[in-house]
């Protein structure tokens, strides 16, 4: 531990963070943050079976059978459908501006967090969250955006025997019906005025908010796990600031202003937001979308990828020393 002299006295940098912080703080800085177990992913499933309950036995809810069964891709598209619940349709603000673009949200968050986290050692530690995010990334991409032409939520449903079809409303003759069945992607049936039917249509919303979610609170983990500072109020930190000497404060790298305090507090109550937001509409998509096997199908791609990312390192050196881990 660096050390400063004062008036012949060597005083430990450690002893200055103890006697300016209260007892409590100082013991949750002698205190090893606990490790998060793989049976925080078992949060989803409960959250699944919840849902799927209350789609049963609520007398405003239905379970997913066929008219809501292809979910937000296909029938919740027709104008005419009246939903038994807010957020029973697609168009409710929540789904339109954040789970539609549920992985900038997502990444902002993510962003916020590593900028107002000081790392003991940077380089190694923004690497390692570099190549985690880009896992991740990678897997949403592929699932819900593009694999190798239509994602992988569309190559399903297309391969299990969805089909896009004409809306009931939309009059188109027998060569436009053709045209639209030959669409392959759920966006491009949509952009057509068509409609996602009959196939097996693995659940992106139960993908992308059980991702998101689940790696934004790893990521919190690692982050103050690594940080060279104790997570305290700004209070505490303007008084540590204000209690150490330049040369106490060059020792440990700097430390926290208040307002920077600040910035790192808002920054975790955003990742806290949007993690709340997450399993919100999850619960939101197990009553009202898909069927029980859409929605499993969802959850074990996104657990892959979880898996994959924070506990593979447990079991292979080489990955852990490459992304790191929990």
């Amino acid at each position: 531990m660096p050390a400063v002299q004062r008036n012949g006295r060597t005083i430990s940098v450690q002893d200055r963070q103890e006697k300016s912080l209260d007892q409590t703080t100082s013991r949750s800085m002698a205190t090893p943050r606990q490790k998060p177990a793989f049976y925080l992913l078992l949060v989803y499933p409960l959250i699944l079976a919840l849902g799927s309950l209350f789609s049963i036995l609520s007398p405003i809810a239905s379970p997913p059978s066929e008219p809501l069964t292809a979910g937000i891709a296909s029938h919740l598209n027709a104008p005419s459908l009246q939903t038994p619940n807010y957020f029973a349709g697609k168009r409710n603000l929540v789904n339109t501006y954040f789970v539609k673009l549920g992985w900038f949200w997502t990444t902002l968050a993510f962003t916020l967090l590593q900028t107002t986290t000081r790392p003991s050692n940077a380089q190694k530690h923004y690497i390692q969250t570099g190549l985690r995010y880009a896992l991740v990334t990678f897997s949403w991409f592929l699932t819900t955006q593009w694999f190798f032409g239509p994602a992988l939520i569309d190559r399903s449903f297309t391969i299990t025997g969805g089909h896009c079809e004409p809306q009931l409303e939309t009059t188109t003759g027998p060569k436009d019906a053709v045209e639209m069945s030959r669409l392959n992607s759920g966006i491009a049936c949509k952009a057509a005025g068509g409609s996602w039917r009959g196939g097996y249509d693995i659940s992106g919303h139960v993908f992308m908010l059980v991702l998101s979610s689940a790696f934004l609170l790893y990521e919190l983990h690692i982050a103050d796990r690594d940080s060279s500072h104790p997570s305290v109020s700004p209070q505490a930190a303007a008084r540590l600031a204000h209690d150490m000497t330049e040369e106490e404060r060059k020792a440990v790298g700097g430390w926290e202003t208040e307002i920077q305090a600040k910035i790192r507090i808002w920054s975790r109550y955003f990742v806290y937001a949007v993690v709340g937001l997450d399993f919100w509409m999850l619960m939101m998509t197990a009553i009202w979308f898909h069927t029980w096997l859409e929605k499993l199908a969802g959850l074990l791609i996104a657990w892959v990828t979880l898996h994959g990312t924070y506990f593979l390192s447990e079991f292979v050196p080489f990955w852990r020393e490459l992304v790191g881990g929990l």
